[in-house]
């Protein structure tokens, strides 16, 4: 049949026509014969070269089948109606005018099964991508459909090999192996497994490569290639058992051996931690020093969960050499330990100026439990303290001690707050509310002299500014350096941190960096979530999964204040002679409501969320994945949704959600963690309740096992 297909929408920008773009180029190299009016004429053209052919067209003209539609050739006049249905004359196209049927004999599969490669291997193509990638993979709506390589493989088949969905796979035959992640699914044959065939290399090695398998014999009639059937086996890949030295013991460290342990029991993991208090959330220390949290809810691991993951933890212990030749580290103990591979997650240290007299009754960091002990123990009620420092720790910890009825000056360097993660809108909404709550603000100041009061204990501060201040303590809270120095003095490539690949892996292939101190393509992430992101793909590819690849994280800064939800992900500005780039904004001062969207090339790139959250989840997801908005952007900030209400005792204050949020969630099918944060936004912020989120499905778990016993 033959149809006419409408024009649905006009060419975006200077986009053609294919055809007109063919007769533009013959025109230009010099051909005659290219000069038509109209597709119209084009198909005139044609029209007239099928006259007397088997499927003459010559009369149906352009605008009969724009009338009429979709019609059955030939149609040899403009008189003729079409035809209803080919060969009713049972006549054929051939030389002697009848039908030719070939039959050719069922023969065996070229490639026989046998014990050793049981299974049936074919490959295609699935939905969206086409041939290499090299156009639809740069599509990143295409790309979230399927990410990655995988094996179809039936139950059947899954269980008896001991492999379970998501499970590092093995392929292999006389012709080479590939490995891919299992994709356990009744949607295939038993017996048969499916692997995709877009995948090529990755540095510069091929073990996704679908060719890796299929033959390169072709049939002999319709030669095609042998890529429907090759005889393999499949094994869930099982990694030598090794010793795993993890040095570190912060959220980086925490989520790597909770990973890690859920995908390999055999190997021996140690982690050493050069604090007595191992695996506490340090972005709730504030609210540990104002007593509204206690120590217990800093824990990551509840009492009795650590023991269960067989690891062998040496706590008050640094390491102070890494011997890379002999594969051995030296403890703060002279102790020798060797390993097999190496985790470096030593996160990074409170920064202070040279000059600062850190020395003195009074002055601190908060970066650890000793820090924000010692600020406990030195502080009066109704004292002063100065924060020196305006980005989220200290006006964290300026909001907390407020809630102590604590006096509070803040000294800021620049002339607004959080300037590197929010607009001066948004800093300037955020000024006025820090001011409402009580705190002193010094901007465009900084502290020029820290000496002791004379008579009485405290401080006395003198400002560049001029003015001088008295306070109980001043708290240094102007940002971290990463803990680099035990990598640097052991050979490993360092920047302004670790030099990290896609697999976290240093210049030395046995030793890894996770959180603080990895650089990965030029860029160091501060965040718990980038710690935790890195983390769990470092965790993959040890135990096998080589498709898990860091991208790098997307920044977001979410700032905990009792009574103000204010948030930032991606750019929180246009940047400097950026071109293309739009925003949309929503803004109530007196409400101290404001909402903005940065859009580059139709992806969302940024956002600040001050006065509902309720978008975070939502946006983050936009953002790191850097999916096309179309039609989305209409409705970026016009969808009116509310924020669900916190239910039961709050879990995640990042996103308002509570234990009564997370049963429901769970109730309803979200049963794995990943599934229920991102149901539910718990844990998607900062992180730091996923602990608390993976307590509360376990629970519900074991609950719903023992009823469904009974």
């Amino acid at each position: 049949r033959i149809s006419y297909l409408p024009k649905v929408i006009e060419p975006p920008g200077q986009a053609l026509p294919d055809a007109e773009i063919i007769m533009r180029f013959a025109q230009a190299m010099g051909f005659h014969g290219f000069d038509f009016e109209s597709s119209a004429a084009i198909y005139t053209e044609h029209c007239r070269l099928t006259h007397g052919t088997n499927i003459d067209i010559s009369g149906l003209t352009h605008q009969r089948l724009k009338e009429e539609g979709t019609i059955q050739w030939p149609v040899p006049s403009k008189e003729h109606a079409g035809t209803p249905r080919l060969f009713t004359d049972k006549k054929f196209h051939t030389p002697n005018g009848r039908a030719q049927i070939k039959v050719t004999p069922v023969v065996a599969p070229v490639e026989p099964l046998t014990s050793n490669h049981p299974l049936i291997l074919t490959t295609g193509r699935i939905r969206d991508q086409w041939h290499t990638m090299t156009k639809t993979g740069k599509v990143s709506k295409l790309n979230k459909h399927i990410s990655k390589p995988f094996l179809e493989i039936h139950p059947a088949d899954a269980e008896t090999r001991g492999i379970k969905n998501g499970d590092p796979l093995e392929v292999c035959n006389d012709r080479g192996k590939v490995r891919a992640n299992a994709a356990v699914t009744d949607k295939i044959k038993k017996g048969v497994v499916f692997l995709p065939m877009h995948w090529g290399k990755i540095f510069n090695q091929d073990f996704r490569r679908a060719n890796n398998l299929t033959s390169d014999r072709v049939d002999p009639q319709s030669k095609q290639p042998g890529f429907k059937f090759s005889a393999v086996q499949v094994e869930k890949y099982r990694k030598p058992v090794q010793k795993i030295v993890v040095i570190g013991a912060g959220a980086a460290a925490y989520r790597f051996i909770n990973t890690y342990r859920a995908l390999n029991k055999d190997d021996e993991i140690h982690v050493f931690s050069k604090e007595a208090w191992p695996f506490y959330n340090r972005v709730l220390l504030p609210d540990y020093v104002n007593e509204s949290k206690s120590w217990e809810d800093l824990l990551k691991f509840k009492y009795g969960e650590f023991e269960k993951l067989n690891v062998h933890l040496h706590t008050s212990n640094a390491i102070e050499k890494i011997d890379r030749e002999k594969k051995t580290i030296t403890d703060s103990k002279t102790e020798v330990h060797r390993y097999d591979l190496l985790i470096l997650a030593t996160g990074s240290r409170a920064f202070v100026p040279v000059d600062a007299p850190m020395h003195l009754p009074g002055a601190f960091t908060l970066r650890d439990r000793k820090n924000a002990d010692d600020l406990k123990t030195s502080l009066k009620q109704k004292g002063h303290v100065l924060v020196i420092g305006g980005g989220l720790l200290g006006l964290e910890l300026a909001a907390a001690l407020r809630e102590m009825e604590v006096n509070v000056s803040l000294v800021q360097l620049g002339s607004r707050l959080m300037e590197r993660q929010l607009d001066p809108t948004a800093s300037l909404l955020l000024r006025h509310y820090t001011e409402e709550m009580g705190v002193k603000l010094y901007t465009n100041d900084e502290v020029t002299k820290l000496e002791p009061l004379k008579k009485d204990q405290g401080l006395c501060v003198t400002l560049k500014s001029g003015k001088s201040l008295k306070c109980d303590a001043a708290v240094y809270a102007i940002g971290t350096r990463p803990n680099i120095e035990l990598a640097h003095e052991a050979g490993l490539d360092c920047g302004r941190g670790v030099r990290v690949n896609d697999y976290l892996q240093t210049s030395d292939p046995s030793i890894y960096a996770l959180g603080e101190i990895a650089e990965h393509q030029q860029k160091l992430n501060g965040i718990t979530a980038a710690a935790e992101q890195q983390a769990d793909i470092c965790a993959r590819s040890l135990a096998g999964d080589l498709c898990s690849l860091y991208e790098g994280s997307t920044p977001m800064n979410i700032l905990k204040f009792q009574e103000l939800d204010l948030c930032s992900i991606g750019l929180p500005e246009i940047p400097v002679e950026g071109k293309d780039y739009d925003e949309i904004i929503f803004l109530d001062r007196s409400q101290l409501y404001y909402k903005k969207c940065i859009i580059h090339r139709d992806k969302l790139v940024g956002a600040i969320l001050m006065g509902d959250k309720a978008e975070f989840a939502e946006f983050k997801e936009l953002i790191e994945q850097g999916t096309e908005l179309s039609e989305k952007r209409m409705s970026l900030l016009r969808s009116g949704k509310k924020s669900q209400p916190v239910l039961g005792q709050l879990v995640c204050s990042c996103n308002n959600v509570g234990t009564g949020n997370l049963e429901n969630a769970i109730r309803a099918g979200k049963d794995s963690l990943n599934e229920l944060c991102k149901a539910t936004g718990a844990g998607l912020g900062c992180g730091s309740c996923k602990p608390e989120v993976q307590d509360i499905l376990r629970r519900m778990k074991i609950g719903s096992s023992y009823l469904a016993t009974q």
